[in-house]
């Protein structure tokens, strides 16, 4: 009795060496209403079928870019900079002027992210 209940997925619902079996299977797996739809209604129906995934993917996929390419690119450019005192704000030029005088040309910064 047991044997009765049980389910190969595996296996055919029907002979498929035979016509009748081959077209049971075709209309089983395939949904005739499709052919009377437009382009327009299967493209939404598409596209509801994976809409959930898109914002926990696209959140996912900016975290593997962030942990992976922010310290790939802050290895492969270089963060210490200069400047010529001549092209800093007037503030801040005025301030490292009276503190040092003209002997200092160029100060040097870290870029940081």
């Amino acid at each position: 009795m047991e044997s009765d209940l049980t389910f190969d997925i595996d296996a055919q619902r029907w002979d498929q060496s035979t016509f009748m079996g081959r077209l049971k299977h075709f209309f089983n797996i395939t949904d005739c209403r499709t052919a009377l739809l437009p382009d327009s209604k299967l493209d939404e129906a598409k596209a509801l079928r994976i809409t959930f995934l898109h914002g926990p993917i696209q959140v996912m996929m900016v975290g593997v870019f962030l942990v992976f390419m922010v310290p790939a690119a802050c290895s492969l450019f270089p963060q210490r900079c200069s400047m010529a005192v001549s092209k800093l704000e007037p503030e801040l030029r005025d301030s490292i002027i009276s503190q040092y005088g003209d002997s200092i040309k160029q100060v040097y910064f870290n870029k940081g992210l």
